[in-house]
């Protein structure tokens, strides 16, 4: 057999084991939590001050799991709608990403963690958006103020 086609013949074979996910070094995730929660909130537009509160309904999905490390990770992902007293309605995304490094169960409230949420409140009229972004890096045994904020409004 000719070098050429044993060196063929090798890079066949090291590229269908990688295709098949033989030898990959990475480790799955554990889930510990994957529901749909329903939800009743109420919610201020930041860029519409002296308005009312905004009653809003909806589901929140949750997906809990822990990393190889040891971390445990959550995903919340929230749809909600609603209609203010003025008659406006309002569709509400969040995206919540946070990350306990205390060992699970359960998750140490005065551990260390990172949070993230990002809430679009979209107005069907003719009300100002709102976009929210809020950030939370709290080391162990800190109060749980964001260390960042960020709003944006459009419309």
């Amino acid at each position: 057999m000719s070098r050429k086609t044993l060196v063929g013949a090798f890079a066949a074979l090291i590229l269908g084991l990688t295709s098949l996910g033989v030898g990959s070094k990475t480790a799955s995730a554990e889930v510990v939590f994957n529901d749909r929660i329903d939800a009743v909130r109420s919610l201020d537009n930041p860029c519409e001050p002296g308005t009312y509160p905004i009653p809003l309904s909806g589901v929140f999905h949750h997906v809990w799991y822990t990393t190889p490390e040891g971390t445990l990770k959550m995903n919340i992902q929230g749809h909600l709608t609603g209609t203010d007293a003025d008659g406006t309605e309002y569709v509400v995304i969040t995206q919540q990403h946070m990350e306990h490094w205390e060992p699970f169960p359960p998750a140490n409230p005065m551990g260390r963690f990172t949070d993230t949420r990002r809430i679009s409140l979209i107005s069907k009229g003719s009300t100002v958006n709102a976009l929210l972004v809020m950030t939370f890096d709290v080391p162990a045994g800190a109060p749980q103020v964001p260390t960042t904020t960020a709003t944006a409004c459009v419309g």
